[in-house]
């Protein structure tokens, strides 16, 4: 694995060609332990850091007119106070931010009823 340095500072159209970025943006700001700042915060903020280069990545493929766009998959890993992070609407946010990699129009909608995400069982 080739480290590229600040996440801030990486341009993701001169970056290398990957299937998958897997990736954890700090979850002091999304825990229940940490100050609940949220995606708002510093730190989990970064999140929309991992968001932008992908998308940068994305858009450099169509432009060279690559068979296959690339990075294909994104793994996002964090802590069980995302889901309740901001009352729920962070973790809403990561998920729309996700599908609007793909369509920037992407709309997700808070679960039904008491708008809580679930487990996945």
């Amino acid at each position: 694995m080739k480290h590229l340095g600040d996440v801030t500072k990486i341009d993701g159209r001169a970056a290398p060609v990957v299937d998958v970025i897997i990736g954890g943006s700090p979850c002091q700001d999304l825990s229940v332990a940490g100050k609940r700042e949220g995606l708002q915060g510093e730190r989990s903020g970064l999140f929309m850091e991992q968001i932008r280069i992908i998308k940068e990545m994305r858009q450099q493929s169509e432009i060279c007119a690559d068979e296959l766009i690339r990075p294909r998959y994104f793994v996002w890993e964090n802590v069980p106070g995302a889901f309740s992070s901001s009352g729920g609407e962070d973790f809403r946010v990561v998920l729309e931010e996700i599908c609007r990699i793909k369509d920037k129009n992407a709309v997700v909608p808070r679960p039904a009823g008491e708008g809580k995400w679930g487990g996945s069982g």
